[in-house]
């Protein structure tokens, strides 16, 4: 039995022993609520306990039975994942893959059945869509295609003012026109049988915290584009899914790679701007995505277990949002003012004072010039 199943039968059980046996537990405490407090108090702890036992309920599955799935972004991470598993369950699975020939395509072969079919695929590359497109009609035979998951993904962690206009233009090509290349290469597929859209956006589209400027930017924009989709597509009974993980130790978010380009980009920003900033505060920066990087999530099965339940369940939810803490954090995140999230987010991230603004005294706010009344001129 799960935890939170085990909590909503434990609540229910309370409230039977409180109605019925007023001395225990709460007797002494219910004592001093009115009539209504407590009616109240009953009703709540039935929601809370009725909502735990609906979100722990298990879901309808629908059979995997001449039902294929394509997915990008199979080299690694949550997508290499993904592929083992829905193979294991019986699905034909379609993995794009970057890098076909290269160790994650062939470990994810060796790994899994002859149902399974790699597909060399870049997402910024229309011909390499359009064959990918063609390969899945030509070799997809009595199945259909149920699922389509854009999973494929970069990342970059770096302030504006060294991340370069092409880092974020690569970004923007594979986490979003990626996305729409694929989705539309696919949909006539998917209205064929009425399947679903499966896109990985990340929390860094709810909210953005400082050097997450394009990666955020990229993911909002995700989630506003399957928030289009979903509603357009609803005529045709395609339903359209959101996956939100946080932060997770993955390929993309290797620390090594993220330093790396972080200096690269450094290293080809104007000698003006890094003046201002100083090399000390690039290191302290660098310090600080560091240890933020450290604290990612080690089990990204969180994240593949939601995935599965969006392609597998006959009526998945429009989001997830993988591990509780991440739920509640965006939750709260999402109800403060912006100079609050301001603050909070500047706490998480502090980094020493950029050269510039060494030993520079704060400007004293400066009194408003007196205002004359402004009239016009006599046209007598």
């Amino acid at each position: 039995m799960k935890f939170r199943t085990g909590v909503a039968i434990l609540l229910l059980n309370i409230c039977v022993v409180v109605f019925m046996y007023r001395p225990w537990p709460f007797g002494g405490f219910l004592d001093y609520l009115t009539p209504p407090l407590e009616s109240m108090f009953y009703l709540a702890l039935v929601a809370v306990a009725c909502l735990l036992l609906w979100s722990t309920t298990p879901k309808a599955r629908v059979d995997p039975a001449n039902k294929a799935v394509f997915i990008t972004g199979c080299d690694s991470g949550f997508g290499h994942e993904l592929a083992e598993r829905l193979d294991k369950m019986g699905y034909h699975v379609f993995a794009g893959c970057l890098a076909p020939d290269r160790e994650g395509a062939r470990s994810l072969k060796e790994s899994t059945s002859d149902r399974l079919r790699i597909v060399p695929i870049d997402v910024t590359d229309d011909f390499q869509v359009e064959q990918a497109v063609k390969y899945v009609k030509d070799n997809i035979g009595e199945n259909e295609l149920w699922a389509l998951v854009n999973n494929a993904g970069v990342a970059v962690f770096c302030e504006i003012e060294w991340c370069s206009v092409q880092e974020f233009q690569k970004i923007m090509d594979v986490n979003v026109f990626g996305i729409v290349r694929v989705t539309k290469g696919f949909l006539p597929l998917l209205r064929q049988s009425e399947g679903r859209v499966i896109n990985v956006a990340s929390l860094a589209g709810r909210f953005t915290l400082p050097a997450f400027a394009a990666y955020s930017m990229s993911k909002k924009a995700c989630i506003a584009f399957s928030d289009a989709l979903r509603q357009e597509m609803n005529k045709f009974n395609i339903k359209v899914i959101t996956i939100e993980p946080g932060l997770y130790k993955t390929p993309i978010t290797l620390e090594n790679y993220l330093i790396d380009q972080n200096r690269k980009s450094w290293a080809e920003t104007p000698t003006d701007v890094r003046a201002d900033y100083g090399e000390e505060y690039f290191d302290a920066f660098l310090k600080q995505v560091t240890l933020s990087l450290r604290q990612a999530r080690p089990n990204v099965m969180e994240v593949v277990d939601n995935m599965i339940e969006a392609v597998c369940t006959e009526n998945p939810n429009y989001c997830y949002v993988p591990y509780w803490r991440y739920r509640l954090r965006a939750f709260i995140i999402s109800n403060l003012p912006v100079y609050l999230t301001d603050k909070l987010f500047a706490a998480r991230f502090p980094v020493i004072q950029p050269e510039s603004r060494k030993n520079r005294s704060p400007k004293t706010p400066t009194t408003p010039k007196s205002f004359k009344a402004f009239t016009l001129p006599n046209s007598a």
